[in-house]
């Protein structure tokens, strides 16, 4: 059995190219990593450097024993986060999402239905939610669009519509609703934790400032001691209700208004069918 440590002292050799520079890497000293090359020489039991006078490079033998020990070393990481995947599975839901307002609301509905479970969100892109979803770190993500991939079973949860909110003096606080170029220059607040809905404002406002808050709560306290225009969205209105001392102002593009899709991965479809029809009840 070779130990662990002694496949990742051999890779730190391959990627720094000499025993000094991956010592320095490892904060070992240069004789305590030549003992432990040393050994997995016996234990392997051929050579895996070439010895020189002044120099000591790692012979065929050595590149290919790291290129194996990269391997194996990749494959006893994929194990841990797979098992602890599982385990946390049997008692958490978790869900990914790339935009926190859908699992806001839906959230007691989840906890309701699976009342055994914590539910866990957590916010990410949606490379890292599909990556996710695949390995096992999600038991489902939320996401914006439909994916063409079998692997997924899908079911639609929803919309959620963008508004400005403005101060009742504000130039279009007396409109039902606006564009982004209506209000692109402007300084507006923003929480720094709002997933998708970031990139399309500063795609769509290029000119504007966005003062962000770190979470709601600071958000809602700023809000409290400005005149600053802020966003909610359908969503965050049915939750938390309206700002008497504001005008909500409905944003018109087609990228204000967003769809939402509930993934799982098939073969767990069914072990989540209560889910997906309430989903189908509710939208």
């Amino acid at each position: 059995m070779i130990d662990t440590y002694l496949l990742e002292q051999l890779c730190a050799v391959l990627d720094c190219g000499t025993l000094s520079a991956a010592s320095e890497k490892l904060h070992l000293t240069q004789p305590s990593l030549t003992r432990s090359m040393q050994k997995l020489e016996d234990l392997l039991g051929v050579e895996l450097f070439d010895r020189a006078k002044n120099r000591v490079h790692l012979n065929e033998n050595g590149r290919l024993a790291a290129e194996c020990a990269k391997h194996i070393l990749m494959e006893e990481q994929d194990m841990i986060s797979r098992v602890r995947a599982l385990d946390r599975s049997s008692r958490t839901l978790a869900v990914g999402m790339i935009s926190p307002g859908p699992m806001m609301e839906l959230s007691p509905l989840l906890s309701s239905l699976y009342p055994d479970r914590t539910i866990a969100t957590e916010l990410r892109t949606e490379e890292e939610l599909v990556q996710g979803l695949r390995q096992g770190m999600y038991q489902m993500i939320l996401l914006n669009h439909r994916l063409e991939d079998e692997a997924f079973a899908c079911h639609s949860c929803g919309t959620e519509q963008l508004y400005f909110v403005v101060p009742h003096d504000h130039r279009l606080a007396d409109q039902a609703q606006c564009t982004f170029s209506d209000m692109n220059g402007e300084s507006l607040l923003m929480a720094d934790q709002v997933g998708y809905w970031d990139r399309i404002v500063r795609e769509a406002m290029p000119q504007s400032h966005f003062l962000l808050q770190n979470g709601i709560g600071a958000l809602a306290e700023i809000i409290r001691a400005s005149s600053l225009p802020y966003f909610a969205t359908d969503l965050t209105i049915r939750l938390h209700g309206r700002n008497p001392e504001r005008a909500y102002v409905a944003i018109s593009d087609d990228a204000a208004t967003e769809h939402f899709y509930c993934f799982c991965k098939r073969e767990d479809e069914k072990k989540y069918l209560a889910w997906f029809q309430a989903l189908e009840r509710r939208f």
